[in-house]
C-alpha cells in the first residue's frame, strides 16, 4: 500500500475547501455507493459481466457503453441518466481499487459556468505538490465520442503516474523555495502571503481537478480548449499582483474567478467579441456537426454559448477559432460564442455562405 494512502486524512482536508451542498452531495454519494451500483448492475449489465472492479472488467464494460450511446448527445438523455451515473460509479470505484484516491466533488452554486462544477472526481492521495484529479465522466465522454477501446483504462495513468512519483520523491511541505525563499514574480509577497497565495491558488485548481501543481514557476496547467481539450500554462504573475492590491480575505475568490476563467475559456470568448469579424477571418474554422454544441448548462442561445445554426440537410455548423496569446494566456482554439456573431453584425446567413465555402 502506498505510504500516502490515507483516505481520511485526505478527505477531511478536502473538506474544509468544499461548499456545504458539495459536502453534502458527496456524503449521500458515498452512503449509497453500495447500493446504487448494485441497481446499475441488476438493471443493466449482462449476467456473465466480471463485475469485479478490475480494470479489465472496464474493457467488458465498453462495448455495453457504446451499444447504448450513439454519440455524446445520448449521455445527457434523461433516459440515460440512471445508466450514465451507475457507469460514472463503477469507473470511479475500480480506480478507487487500482490506485490511493478518494472520491472529491465541489459546488459552486447553479448559476456558475465552470464545466467541472457539480462533478465526480478521483483525486490521488498523494501530497499536494503531485496531486492528480481524474474525472470518470470526461473518459466516459471520450470514449463514445473517439470509439476507442481501452478508453476506459486509462483513466487510471495519471493516478498512478502522480502516486510512483510521489512515491520516489522528497516533498516539501513548504512552496517556497529553497531557504524559504519567495519566486521573482511574486516578490512582494512576504513568505507567509506567498503561502497563503499557494494555497489558495490550489483550492481554486481543486474545483477544476487540476490541483497539487507547484506554482512556484509562475504558471498553473489546465485541460483547455474545443472541442478537444489541451493541456496549456497559464501565467499567474498578473493574478498575484492582483491579490497583493486587494485584502487578503478576497484572496480565495479572485484565484477561483480567475482559474475558472482560464478553463471555460472567458478571455477567449471576450477577445472574439471585441473583434471585428474581419480581424478574426482568417482564424476561423467552420465545423460540421450533428448536434449543436453546448459547452454548460445554459440555454442554446445564451451569449456565451458556441454559435450554431441548422442547415438545410439537418446538420449543424459551428465555427473555430484560434485566438492569440494574449497576457499570460497562450494561444488556444474554442468555439466561437453567440456573443462574437452578434458583435460582427453579420448576416447569419451571409455568415453560414462564408462557412459553407471553407469547409
Amino acid at each position: 500500500m502506498h505510504e500516502h494512502n490515507h483516505t481520511e486524512a485526505y478527505m477531511a482536508e478536502d473538506r474544509k475547501n468544499m461548499t456545504e451542498p458539495a459536502r453534502v452531495f458527496l456524503d449521500r454519494w458515498l452512503a449509497s455507493m453500495g447500493s446504487a451500483l448494485e441497481q446499475w448492475r441488476r438493471s443493466y449489465l449482462p449476467a456473465d459481466f466480471p463485475f469485479d472492479f478490475t480494470l479489465d472488467s472496464l474493457d467488458a464494460l465498453e462495448p455495453i457503453v457504446l451499444a447504448r450511446y450513439p454519440d455524446q448527445a445520448a449521455i445527457g438523455v434523461e433516459d440515460n441518466a440512471e445508466f450514465t451515473t451507475g457507469t460514472v460509479r463503477y469507473i470511479g470505484e475500480v480506480l478507487l481499487r487500482v490506485a490511493p484516491a478518494r472520491w472529491g466533488y465541489q459546488d459552486r452554486g447553479g448559476d456558475d459556468l465552470n464545466p467541472y462544477n457539480r462533478t465526480t472526481v478521483i483525486r490521488s492521495n498523494t501530497p499536494t505538490e503531485f496531486r492528480t484529479g481524474v474525472i470518470p465522466e470526461f473518459f466516459l465522454r471520450q470514449l463514445v465520442r473517439d470509439r476507442e477501446r481501452g478508453t476506459l483504462q486509462k483513466s487510471a495513468i495519471p493516478l498512478l503516474d502522480a502516486c510512483e512519483i510521489a512515491g520516489r520523491a522528497e516533498v516539501p511541505d513548504d512552496p517556497c523555495g529553497p531557504g524559504g525563499r519567495v519566486p521573482y514574480w511574486c516578490e512582494f509577497f512576504t513568505p507567509d502571503e506567498y503561502r497563503r497565495f499557494a494555497s489558495a491558488v490550489d483550492s481554486a485548481l481543486s474545483c477544476f481537478g487540476a490541483d497539487g501543481q507547484d506554482i512556484y514557476a509562475g504558471h498553473v496547467a489546465l485541460a483547455v480548449g474545443h472541442p478537444d481539450p489541451e493541456m496549456h500554462d497559464f501565467g499567474i504573475a498578473a493574478l498575484a499582483n492582483q491579490c497583493r492590491a486587494s485584502d487578503i480575505d478576497d484572496w480565495s475568490t479572485l484565484c477561483f474567478s480567475t482559474i475558472d476563467d482560464f478553463s471555460t475559456e472567458q478571455p477567449q470568448r471576450d477577445w472574439l467579441t471585441q473583434a471585428s469579424f474581419t480581424h478574426v477571418e482568417d482564424r476561423l474554422e467552420p465545423r460540421l456537426a450533428a448536434e449543436p454544441e453546448l459547452t454548460f448548462d445554459a440555454e442554446p442561445d445564451d451569449p456565451d454559448q458556441p454559435f450554431s445554426t441548422r442547415l438545410e440537410d439537418g446538420s449543424y455548423l459551428h465555427f473555430l477559432a484560434t485566438v492569440p496569446e494574449l497576457d499570460g494566456i497562450p494561444e488556444i482554439t474554442t468555439f466561437v460564442p453567440n456573443s462574437a456573431v452578434r458583435a460582427w453584425d453579420v448576416p447569419v446567413g451571409k455568415l453560414v455562405q462564408w462557412g459553407i465555402q471553407h469547409i
